[in-house]
């Protein structure tokens, strides 16, 4: 049953939602314009601390947007939840609990059960049982993206307070989709994890406190309702309007967006109408006249700067499966160079260059890696350019690469130095900038769906001008190359990839060249059996006529049998032309065929033709045939088939009629037509022949001014490339240069905090770096730079730091020793350093002063040597042991009492080292003394080795630390004579 807290209607807890639904319901419809309602499904995540915020935002709602409302809120699966009890005590609307397969219905505020995740399916919801125990209940995410991909435009998304980033990815589809998206402000929440990230993956369009959202969501869905309707007297109005506003953005922001389809551009223009509450084209366009940097945010719109890291990973996964093919030949010290045009904020491209990183391992830095990353929007490639990205950015990344190519930083994740290095980030226009040129893999997702179509068949074509042969174009899930399909062949439907055809690059300067039907891709063809060709030989051979293959300027293309009767070379200039070299009599019918057959696209056959062939008289037929019937072909076939006479039967019947004058009168006057006719030809032929000739001439020197033309076109798009490609080299010099100096100056800094000298040489011990102690000690300034050390002035005294320095150099290890001047001493540490590419590239010396360390010990040492001979020279025995019972010191006196070697003794306890008696005795003492921590006087009557009896007196006491723990026991005891 599903949970419903309907009731009698009655106002929201909010004032502030009365005056809004108010305030919204009397807005008047432009003149000329209709209400059309366009409802919305507003998915709201939040986590802890949501309930407040939930309570505020869905209090504000006005009643009657005809909005649906669904909250996915994070809840524990194991406790029965109240949120529909609760939130039906902030709004009139009806509160109910998500069914699987119910429809979302308006004003109604949905909330996802515990455990369970809630998608939208073809516009039902659709309950999904979680899969990973480690995902929050139900996830954000995954409604978002599917409310992004069934309601597109018409879904809205809401971050509020939570910890984590859950929501942040289902967020950023929605904002691709072009739906609107809220943040709430993160200092009203009371967790600000998971709207933070949302905002830091810039896929946030408000950032608000709850009660502002739902004013925001009022104003959005009563604006959008009012649809642009304009009467038919006025149509051409508003495209005039939207041209003058494209043009002004075109003016301001210097992109063109006069390519793109009208649909995409009104959506656009409408979303920012909605967003700054105005309700015409011709209101909109006075606000940018105010407020220009409108134009700035209407072209962000338009270009929906939003992508993710393997967006699509079934389409990436067939990728990296091409990548080994598309780089088999690729050698080390190769160019592999990639392009990703619309890059947005640079997660496609870094995308690329995991699975690049992937695939070549260790050797990737063998290869000359250049990925080309380009937009229009400077923001996010500026946002790009710093690698740095959220966590709810990478929520969908695998672990392992996360580690291996992101450091954490202070809550974000910066992209690896060594993939930051593989892409180059430019601005650059797709449809007006050259493109770049041998490339291997372009990847333009999710761009092209936007553009018009004649507009997407330009980008094909330079897209095919850039890649060299064999690459591949990788596309998104909902672009095709069907306006260009002649230039791709597809490797991969579904993942949309394909790969480029091998044949004439070149760039199209303004209109395409389409691909004729009649085209034959180049392609290799299979051999045919071996048996099977000879068939066909030997078939050709014994049935088929001489025959010529000719195209429809009657240039010879190939000839097969004997066509030596029918074909002569005339004197001059030798040609292929077939109307030229075949014989006379059948050249009449050569035309007249080869006109029949490119008009009726069928065979079409002339009259016998008596020729004297070999001295005997044959009559020829000439034959000509399309390559195949009904299909349109710039080639024929010309064949020479010979025919038997006209028996002596057929000859008696004709004469029998008795027509026989009447027969030969016709014929005479046949041919005498027939003459008059071959003079006309042949007078027509000579002024044709003069016209082509002129015309071949005119043609010839219109092709040379072409090919020079496209040789300065073509040298003229490889400079543009190359000028781009050190304008981008630039950029990246410039910011690689600001980041050395950072760090100079940083190493510099670090240098001098240091308060010992310093020193740093190359390999020839000639001077690099000092800092101020140094320079202070050794009188260094910035003449001494690049000077050897030999030459440097020691402090007085100091006589052995340069041969310390030649034996770290020569023996290529760290060396430590004391230095001494006259007046101070020095621990002397040289270590020689080098990189990956060489094993010694120069020496770091130090020197620490040690001198008060030194009389310190000095000092130490002298009074030690004062208490250790006092202690030896004591009539006592005394000695010292740790809490195990082991002895650490015995004096003198002790050793020869009791017969044993001091230096045997240390290490022992007393059961190894004295008689059992005694060392039972010593210990139970010794652990009295820690027990009651404090000192304990007592009177031993022992037995020596040598079975004297002997009575000590002694004072045991506890040995404590600074920490006020106990760590060893004294023993000082006085021998009082034998035991009587």
């Amino acid at each position: 049953m599903a949970k419903d807290t309907e009731k009698a209607p009655r106002k929201p807890r909010s004032s502030k939602s009365e005056s809004i639904s108010e305030t919204s319901s009397e807005l008047p419809a432009a003149p000329g314009r209709s209400i059309v309602k366009q409802p919305h499904v507003v998915g709201i995540g939040a986590s802890a601390g949501g309930l407040e915020a939930l309570s505020a935002m869905i209090g504000a709602l006005p009643v009657d947007l005809g909005n649906s409302y669904v909250v996915v809120q994070h809840l524990s699966p194991t406790h029965r939840s109240m949120m529909v009890q609760l939130l039906g005590r902030e709004t009139a609307m009806a509160v109910r609990e998500v069914e699987d397969g119910a429809k979302p219905e308006a004003d109604i505020v949905y909330v996802a059960p515990a455990s369970r995740n809630v998608i939208i399916r073809d516009g039902q919801f659709v309950l999904l049982e979680t899969v990973r125990e480690a995902l929050p209940k139900p996830s954000v995410n995954v409604f978002f993206s599917s409310l992004a991909a069934d309601l597109g435009e018409d879904a809205i998304g809401v971050i509020l307070s939570g910890t984590g980033s859950d929501g942040t990815v289902g967020l950023r589809e929605i904002k691709a989709s072009g739906g609107f998206t809220f943040a709430q402000e993160p200092g009203t929440a009371k967790y600000g994890g998971m709207p933070q990230s949302a905002i830091d993956a810039g896929c946030v369009d408000w950032v608000l406190p709850p009660e502002s959202i739902a004013a925001e969501i009022a104003n959005i869905t009563r604006n959008r309702g009012v649809a642009l309707k304009p009467p038919a007297h006025t149509t051409q109005q508003p495209a005039t309007t939207i041209k003058k506003l494209l043009l002004k953005v075109k003016q301001y922001t210097r992109i063109d967006f006069g390519g793109y389809k009208e649909a995409t551009i009104w959506r656009r223009i409408e979303r920012r109408m909605a967003a700054n509450h105005v309700f015409s084209i011709e209101d909109y366009l006075m606000l940018t006249e105010s407020q220009p940097d409108e134009l700035d945010r209407l072209a962000k719109d338009i270009l929906i700067s939003v992508t993710a890291f393997f967006r699509d990973p079934d389409a990436f996964e067939v990728l990296a499966s091409q990548l080994p093919v598309l780089f088999k030949g690729k050698q080390p010290g190769d160019e592999i160079r990639i392009w990703v045009p619309g890059c947005a904020t640079g997660e496609e491209a870094y995308s690329i260059a995991i699975l690049l990183s992937e695939m070549l391992g260790a050797s990737a830095s063998l290869y000359k890696i250049q990925i080309f990353a380009t937009d229009l929007d400077n923001e996010a490639m500026n946002f790009a350019r710093r690698g740095l990205y959220s966590e709810g950015s990478l929520a969908e990344l695998k672990p392992a690469l996360l580690s291996r190519y992101f450091q954490a930083q202070r809550g974000r994740f910066e992209i690896s130095r060594t993939l930051r290095e593989m892409v180059v980030f430019a601005r650059q226009d797709l449809v007006q900038d050259p493109p770049f040129l041998r490339l291997d893999l372009i990847s333009c997702r999710n761009v092209l769906i936007y553009l018009k179509n004649d507009l997407q068949a330009k980008i094909f074509s330079t897209f095919h001008y850039g890649l060299r042969p064999g690459g591949l174009l990788f596309l998104g899930k909902s672009e095709g190359v069907f306006q260009q399909d002649g230039l791709f062949d597809v490797v991969d439907k579904v993942s949309r990839l394909f790969r480029r055809r091998g044949m004439e690059n070149r760039l199209p300067a303004g209109g395409f060249q389409f691909p004729s039907l009649g085209s034959i891709p180049s392609g290799n063809t299979t051999r045919q059996p071996e048996a099977e060709q000879q068939l066909l030989s030997a078939a050709m051979r014994r049935y088929l006529p001489a025959t010529i293959l000719i195209n429809g300027n009657f240039e010879i293309q190939h000839i097969f049998g004997d066509t030596s009767p029918f074909v002569t070379l005339s004197p001059g200039k030798p040609t292929l032309n077939l109307q030229h070299l075949i014989c006379r009599e059948l050249r009449t019918d050569l035309q007249l065929l080869q006109h029949h057959v490119e008009q009726k696209l069928e065979s079409a056959t002339g009259r016998p033709r008596p020729m004297l062939i070999n001295g005997e008289q044959q009559f020829i037929r000439l034959a000509v045939h399309p390559m195949e019937n009904g299909v349109s072909s710039q080639l024929f076939l010309v064949s020479f088939e010979k025919v038997p006479p006209e028996s002596p039967g057929e000859r008696v019947t004709s004469e029998a009629t008795g027509d026989t004058h009447s027969v030969r009168d016709l014929e005479d006057e046949l041919t005498t037509t027939r003459e008059r006719l071959q003079t006309v030809i042949e007078e027509l032929e000579t002024s044709n022949e003069e016209m082509q000739a002129l015309n071949e001439e005119v043609q010839a020197a219109n092709e040379e001014l072409q090919s020079s033309n496209e040789e300065l076109e073509a040298a003229n798009e490889e400079l543009q490339s190359t000028n781009e490609e050190l304008t981008t080299v630039n950029e990246e010099l410039q910011i690689r240069s600001n980041e050395l100096a950072e760090a100079l100056n940083d190493l510099e800094q670090v240098q001098n905090a240091i308060s010992y000298p310093l020193l740093v040489c190359s390999e020839s011990a000639r001077l690099l770096r000092f800092n101020a102690p140094a320079a202070s000690l050794f009188s260094l300034n910035a003449s001494s730079l690049q000077q050897p050390l030999t030459v440097m002035q020691l402090p007085p005294g100091m006589q052995e730091f340069g041969k310390q320095v030649a034996d770290a150099l020569s023996q290529r290890k760290t060396i430590t020793t004391s230095v001494f001047s006259n007046e101070r001493s020095y621990l002397l540490n040289v270590t020689p350093y080098g990189t990956a590419t060489s094993n010694l590239q120069g020496i770091i010396i130090t020197l620490v002063d040690d001198t008060e360390r030194l009389s310190r010990e000095r000092e130490l040492r002298k009074e030690q040597d004062k208490l250790l001979a006092i202690i030896h020279n004591s009539v006592s025995l005394v000695s010292m042991k740790d809490l195990a019972g082991r002895y650490e010191f015995v004096n003198r006196r002790f050793e020869s009492f009791f017969a044993v070697n001091g230096y045997e003794l240390v290490g022992k306890t007393d059961a190894q080292a004295l008689p059992a008696s005694i060392a039972r005795e010593f210990r139970d003492k010794e652990l009295e003394v820690v027990r009651r921590q404090e000192a304990i006087e007592s009177i031993e009557r022992i037995t020596l080795a040598n079975g004297a009896e002997r009575t000590l007196r002694s004072i045991r006491f506890p040995l404590i630390g600074d920490d006020g723990l106990i760590y060893g026991i004294c023993t000082q005891s006085n021998d009082m004579g034998s035991a009587s």
